[in-house]
């Protein structure tokens, strides 16, 4: 399954944050992290933003949470694509 993460940070934390970020592109190529399928944006100039990450684990959802606490807070949402739902929701109906 897709996630889009939402995360945010407190600006005194930004040095900790790009360190942490660091380690995880050193483990590209592993199963530790998600594999990102859009890379991480800001919003607005503030210190929160989102990533698309594609075929997450539970695993790979708690690593992440756990390599940036305390400095960084993710929300991790479910993505689902509209024609699959909308198929699905018309054999729920059958």
């Amino acid at each position: 399954m897709n996630y889009i993460a939402f995360w945010e940070y407190c600006p005194e934390d930004f040095d900790k944050v790009i360190e942490k970020y660091k380690q995880v592109e050193r483990e590209k190529g592993t199963e530790k992290f998600p594999k990102r399928l859009f890379p991480p944006h800001g919003m607005g100039g503030e210190h929160k933003g989102f990533s698309l990450f594609e075929n997450v684990t539970p695993e790979q959802l708690m690593n992440m949470v756990l390599h940036y606490a305390p400095e960084m807070k993710l929300k991790f949402v479910p993505i689902l694509e509209t024609a699959k739902v909308i198929e699905l929701y018309q054999k729920m109906k059958k």
